[in-house]
């Protein structure tokens, strides 16, 4: 009985230990790991746990080689991801290792008992795995992680110490019982389910927020050229007119009635935009820059953008992740102002893309550790998001942001990598 639990839980245990190498793979390494990769692997793994051998250094070689060929010519990255995976699996087994046993008091059986001795080790590899999921959940999708997250983990730690608890108990009163294996196979299998469906759930969010921000690039690319076909329309109706204006024009000149010729070109002047429509090399960019520019006229808010970038390598989601926060944010508190402005900046230097903002401002500011909150008391837990989702987005390109603000003004300035 006790060589038919060791090929049991070190099955489970392997294949524990698969799970945590690669969701520690998938965490680190950008691209998708083939399935056939995968396959080898646990093969390998579970190939390795009917043996009757057991040398730990065995999968620790497993592991490497599967990096290595998983980061391929980039052996430095998969050398780097290797070490980062022993110490974590290291370290947490004996952090565990005397929390469980410090908790549950369990010292006399670990020692007296092979069989529990094998199921520690379980439980052990388990709780290192479900804790290595919540932080990478926790680091994936971090806009849904006050509700839903904290939902998802206290089920996983109530399995996990309900687990831990039924393992020990039985162990205690029925040593050679199959109803622990049972047990134990049937708590995994659910929280092994709950992880999956958790890891769905955060694919359909992030799919449903990639949906939601093209359909808005559509949506803003369509009034942009909608806005561009306006003004040649009424350029070549001026310019197929302008004979005609001229003959008037000229006819009031020599009357001399300047007023009148004054008013003329006044009312062929409102017949076009107050400003031109702003064009840069990215679609999405421009018709961003328009939009706000005249949200901001319509608030008589004084606006100014000046671009000057040859092309754009940054994806459209992140600029207008970037753009429309920082304007939405400025043209807030510029609207709040009786003479507000705003004035923004993208400059290409070198291979940086420099986007700068300023504008006015007339509340006090609140700021904690970086962290910027609204005076406003109507739903005060949604304010300061937009500076946190810019933050995160010039972070994941490796960027650079700096805010300082005065009494009267605020600056943002953002440096962001822009070449291939």
């Amino acid at each position: 009985m006790s060589d038919l639990f060791r090929i049991y839980t070190y099955i489970l245990t392997n294949i524990i230990d698969v799970l945590l190498l690669l969701r520690f793979t998938e965490t680190n390494v950008t691209k998708k790991i083939p399935v056939k990769y995968k396959s080898v692997l646990i093969c390998a793994y579970l190939l390795y746990a009917l043996t009757p051998v057991s040398i730990p250094l065995i999968t620790t070689l497993f592991a490497f080689l599967f990096l290595i060929i998983v980061t391929r010519s980039h052996f430095t990255q998969g050398f780097s991801i290797f070490i980062k995976y022993e110490l974590y699996s290291y370290i947490s087994i004996l952090v565990f290792l005397f929390l469980h046993s410090l908790i549950f008091d369990d010292y006399v059986l670990l020692i007296s008992s092979d069989i529990y001795e094998y199921y520690k080790l379980m439980i052990l590899s388990f709780l290192t795995y479900t804790t290595y999921v919540l932080y990478s959940n926790y680091k994936k999708n971090r806009k849904i992680r006050s509700h839903y997250y904290l939902y998802f983990s206290v089920i996983i730690l109530a399995v996990c110490l309900l687990l831990s608890y039924a393992t020990l108990y039985i162990c205690r009163r029925e040593p050679e019982s199959q109803i622990m294996p049972l047990l134990f196979s049937t708590l995994i299998i659910l929280v092994l389910l709950c992880i999956s469906l958790y890891d769905k759930f955060l694919i359909l969010i992030e799919e449903n927020a990639n949906y939601k921000m093209q359909a808005e690039i559509n949506r803003l690319q369509t009034d942009y050229a909608l806005q561009i076909d306006e003004n040649l329309k009424i350029l070549r109706s001026v310019r197929h007119d302008i004979k005609n204006h001229l003959i008037i024009i000229d006819g009031y000149a020599a009357q001399k009635k300047f007023e009148k010729i004054h008013e003329y070109i006044s009312r062929i002047g409102a017949r076009f935009k107050d400003t031109a429509p702003i064009q840069t090399s990215s679609t999405a960019v421009s018709a961003i820059l328009n939009e706000k520019s005249a949200l901001a006229q319509q608030k008589n808010i004084s606006c100014e953008i000046t671009c000057n970038f040859p092309s754009l390598k940054i994806d459209d989601f992140t600029m207008i992740t970037i753009l429309g926060n920082l304007l939405d944010n400025a043209i807030t508190a510029a609207s709040k102002c009786s003479d507000g402005w705003i004035k923004a900046d993208l400059q290409q230097e070198d291979s940086i893309l420099v986007i700068t903002v300023d504008n006015s401002h007339a509340e006090r500011i609140r700021e904690k550790d970086g962290v910027f909150t609204s005076t406003k008391t109507d739903n005060a837990d949604i304010h300061g998001i937009g500076i946190k989702n810019v933050r995160k987005a010039v972070n994941d390109l490796r960027g650079q942001i700096e805010i300082t603000y005065t009494e009267n003004t605020f600056h943002v300035c953002i440096m962001l990598p822009n070449y291939k």
